[in-house]
């Protein structure tokens, strides 16, 4: 029989992802039309990863449907590659 766990103790109050509302939600729909899509030109995404914060090295492949929640948390270094 497994045990039973009492939820009502749990708290995530510790969590915050950083960056306003605002600057989720538009990242949100950035990261679904450009870096988690299909999209295949790495340098762009890199470009927007960088514009919403992102802290990225020289030589990064970012490949098509990786997805990045929060980029202003994000650091790669020099020649990574993301994906497949």
């Amino acid at each position: 029989m497994a045990s039973k766990q009492n939820l009502a103790s749990f708290s995530n109050s510790w969590y915050n992802p950083g960056a306003g509302f605002i600057k989720r939600f538009i990242w949100y729909y950035t990261n679904l039309c450009w870096i988690k899509s299909g999209f295949p030109f790495s340098g762009c995404k890199v470009f927007l990863l960088k514009l919403f914060g992102a802290k990225i090295g020289s030589g990064v492949v970012i490949k098509p449907h990786v997805n990045i929640k929060y980029p202003w948390r994000l650091t790669i270094g020099n020649n990574v590659w993301i994906g497949e």
